[in-house]
C-alpha cells in the first residue's frame, strides 16, 4: 500500500524554530522524509536548536515574523534555493516563555503596547506566512499550510487554575489564537482551488517542567487527567503535511486530551 504520509523530498518552512514545538515539528518532518528550514527571530538560538537536533536536513534562518519584507526575502530565497516550497507550519508566538512586557498584568492592567505586540506575532505574523507562501505555492498548484492555534483558542482560560502558579494566559493571547482559526477558515476557503491547503492544529497544554501544583489543578480539568506531551502531535502534523489529508480543507485538529470536549 502506498505509504501516504510520505512526504519525502518535501521542502517545508517552521517559524518559532527556537522554541519547544517548533524543534518538535522540525524533527518530524524531516524523520517524514522532509527538508525543513528552520526559522526564528533570533538566530542564535534557532542555530543553538539546529545543532541539537545534528541533521544536514533542517537548516537555520532568521525571520520576523511580523515583518512583510522579511517573509518575502526568506521565501523568495527558499523558492529559488530548493525550487518550491510545499509545507509552511505558522507556529511563533509570544508563550509563557518568551513574554510580551506586561504579559502578567492582569485583563484591567493590560497595556496596549502588550496587546499590541501579542496580535502582531501569533496573529498578524500568521497572516503574513499564508498570504506570502501562497503565492509561491500556487505555482505548483499544491501546498500544505498547518496553523497552530490553541486550545483557548476555542475556549476561554479557566482564570481560577492559575494563582500561585507562575503562569498566566493574558487576553490577548485568547484573542490571536481565535483569529488564527478564523484565519485558517478564510484563507482554506480561498486557496482550496489552488490546490493549497490550510488547516490547523490546536494542542492542549503542553508539558514543559510545569511546577506540581498547576499539575494537579490541570489534571483535575483535564478529561484524561494529564498534560499533552508534545510528542502527541506528531500524528496530526504528519497527517496534514502529507497526501493523507489531500481533501482535508479549512479544519482544526483537536489534541487537548479532551479539555474543550466538556
Amino acid at each position: 500500500m502506498e505509504n501516504i504520509f510520505d512526504i519525502n523530498g518535501k521542502i517545508a518552512v517552521v517559524t518559532g524554530g527556537a522554541g519547544l514545538l517548533g524543534t518538535q515539528f522540525a524533527q518530524v518532518l524531516k524523520n517524514f522524509g522532509a527538508t525543513v528550514i528552520l526559522t526564528d527571530y533570533d538566530l542564535d538560538a534557532c542555530r543553538n536548536r539546529v545543532k541539537e537536533l545534528d541533521s544536514k536536513n533542517i537548516i537555520p534562518m532568521k525571520l520576523d515574523v511580523t515583518s512583510k519584507s522579511e517573509w518575502d526575502s526568506v521565501l523568495q530565497k527558499v523558492f529559488d534555493d530548493y525550487k518550491g516550497i510545499d509545507i509552511l507550519i505558522n507556529g511563533a508566538a509570544f508563550t509563557n516563555k518568551t513574554k510580551t512586557d506586561s504579559f502578567d498584568n492582569t485583563f484591567e492592567n493590560t497595556t496596549l503596547d502588550s496587546w499590541n505586540q501579542m496580535l502582531n506575532v501569533n496573529l498578524t505574523g500568521s497572516f503574513l506566512g499564508c498570504q506570502a507562501v501562497s503565492k509561491f505555492m500556487k505555482k505548483k498548484k499544491s501546498g500544505s499550510i498547518i496553523n497552530i492555534a490553541s486550545l483557548y483558542g476555542i475556549v476561554s482560560p479557566n482564570h481560577k487554575m492559575y494563582p500561585g502558579t507562575g503562569i498566566v494566559q493574558p487576553v490577548a493571547y485568547t484573542v490571536s489564537k481565535h483569529g488564527v482559526i478564523g484565519l485558517t477558515k478564510y484563507a482554506a476557503t480561498w486557496l482550496a482551488e489552488d490546490g493549497i491547503r490550510v488547516n490547523s492544529i490546536t494542542p492542549g497544554g503542553i508539558q514543559d517542567g510545569h511546577d506540581d501544583l498547576f499539575l494537579e489543578r490541570f489534571a483535575q480539568l483535564s478529561p484524561n487527567g494529564r498534560m499533552t506531551k508534545k510528542e502527541e502531535l506528531n500524528g496530526a502534523l504528519i497527517y496534514l503535511a502529507s497526501n493523507a489529508s489531500s481533501s482535508v480543507v479549512g479544519q482544526n485538529i483537536i489534541v487537548d486530551g479532551g479539555w474543550t470536549s466538556w
